[in-house]
């Protein structure tokens, strides 16, 4: 006792003199105190990880957190620790404790990110609260919209847009100036359209015009980098945006958000009786305006078309990445097609009830989802009171958790020896069992917009 009064002493002394050494002490302080922060230094992980959330921010920042976080895993186990408060978790088990509903892992600050500003205040949507009683509450009004049987009579929108997309890739491949195609651009204006016509019965112009209209796309692409990279110092951005707003003005309201806002007036003053989602949100609105609020009606159609547009483009994209990558599974996919044709099975346009009886499409669907999952960064969860123990390690309360999907969804003991293939004949060929046990476990990475993965 009496040496560490005399260390303080000195320092204090010191202090007069140079104050650098004090600054210098209590930086060490920090460090010493993160790396053995609740007890997390027991689970393995980068030495610099345990010190400063830096390190992952480094890692998403360089776009490399999926592959690291794979590595990590497979050197270290279930557990690794990412950060001085935050642990990734890869494992059937942790799935079903830390993302299924009811679990009482509250979202992180880093969903606080993506709510965008509405009159001067966070417009707090089913996707990003972090309030789980405000979650139960929307989900119990809205929940009911988003079941197979309520979206199954707003298929017929996706045919427009179909339509229109086959017709202008028509145009390009068949052009005498044809050119290389950036098929990546044009299904993420295919997947911006198609969301449109379901929420607002109204495409957003990008197929027609093919090109990225008001900047939406590249707008949009760059709010989900910030979020995925600044959501790993999620206090930090905060405080830091705060700053920049008080000292710069509020930031430019993103294109994507007025265009939702613009389509809501619009109805609003000029109802129509379109079979679509905003049409149903009027009607919970116009019902119980205090349950489902005109803020609530807002966030809900704005969110429709963020959160669905990422994984649903991203989607597309990687089965027609892996498809030209393997041109077997291409060949196969094709005969399965044509077959169904030829049989009489398929409408032109294919609808929901015919292809869900294709087991390769559906094959190549879920390979592609494993094997690409639209996020490689951990949705983080914060431990409820009385913390949790996982694989043998008690994580305290207010830890943050998650899975990353990258990681499980190569899991061997869950996917076979081959995970680490592109290979949709795991899902038809593998014991039964074996393909519940899949399914069971493929993760996507996103929380769905109505709740857990």
């Amino acid at each position: 006792m009496e040496s560490t009064q005399h260390i303080v002493t000195s320092l204090i002394s010191s202090a007069r003199a140079d104050p650098v050494v004090v600054v210098l002490f209590f930086i060490a302080v920090y460090f010493v105190r993160s790396h053995y922060y609740h007890g997390l230094n027991k689970i393995p992980g980068p030495f610099v990880a345990g010190l400063t959330s830096l390190w992952k921010w480094n890692a998403v920042r360089r776009e490399e957190m999926h592959t690291i976080s794979a590595d990590l895993h497979d050197k270290f186990g279930p557990l690794v620790r990412i950060g001085p408060n935050h642990v990734s978790a890869s494992s059937a088990e942790a799935i079903n404790v830390v993302h299924r509903a009811r679990s009482g892992f509250t979202k992180a600050p880093m969903y606080g990110i993506l709510q965008p500003k509405f009159e001067g205040s966070d417009l707090h949507n089913i996707f990003s609260t972090q309030d789980p009683e405000y979650h139960a509450a929307l989900k119990r009004t809205m929940g009911n919209l988003y079941t197979t049987t309520a979206v199954m009579p707003l298929e017929f929108h996706l045919d427009e847009c179909t339509k229109l997309f086959l017709s202008k890739m028509n145009e390009l491949i068949g052009s005498r100036k044809s050119a290389p195609v950036d098929l990546a651009g044009w299904l993420q204006y295919y997947t911006f359209d198609s969301l449109g016509m379901i929420n607002f019965s109204q495409k957003m112009g990008f197929l027609e015009a093919g090109v990225d209209l008001e900047g939406i796309c590249h707008y949009d692409h760059d709010q989900m980098l910030y979020f995925a990279i600044w959501g790993q110092i999620a206090t930090a951005e905060r405080m830091w945006s705060n700053v920049k707003n008080y000292f710069a003005g509020a930031k430019k309201e993103n294109p994507l958000f007025h265009f939702v806002v613009k389509i809501i007036k619009e109805r609003q003053e000029n109802p129509t009786d379109s079979t679509d989602m905003l049409n149903s949100f009027l009607a919970l609105h116009n019902a119980a305006p205090e349950k489902f609020t005109a803020r609530d009606l807002l966030a809900a159609a704005y969110i429709n078309v963020v959160t669905a547009h990422d994984v649903v483009a991203i989607t597309l994209r990687g089965v027609v990445y892996y498809l030209a990558r393997h041109p077997e599974v291409q060949k196969k996919l094709q005969k399965e097609i044509i077959d169904m044709a030829e049989a009489g099975k398929l409408s032109n346009l294919s609808q929901y009830s015919e292809i869900t009886t294709m087991s390769y499409v559906l094959a190549v669907t879920n390979e592609t989802l494993r094997y690409h999952p639209s996020t490689g960064i951990i949705f983080e969860r914060v431990c409820p009171k009385g913390g949790v123990t996982l694989h043998g390690q008690y994580i305290p309360e207010n830890t943050h958790i998650g899975v990353n999907a990258w990681v499980i969804n190569r899991d061997k003991s869950i996917f076979g020896e081959d995970a680490d293939t592109f290979r949709p004949e795991r899902w038809i060929e593998s014991d039964p069992k074996a393909i519940t046990k899949m399914k069971m476990n493929l993760f996507t990475g996103h929380d769905t917009a109505l709740g857990e993965t």
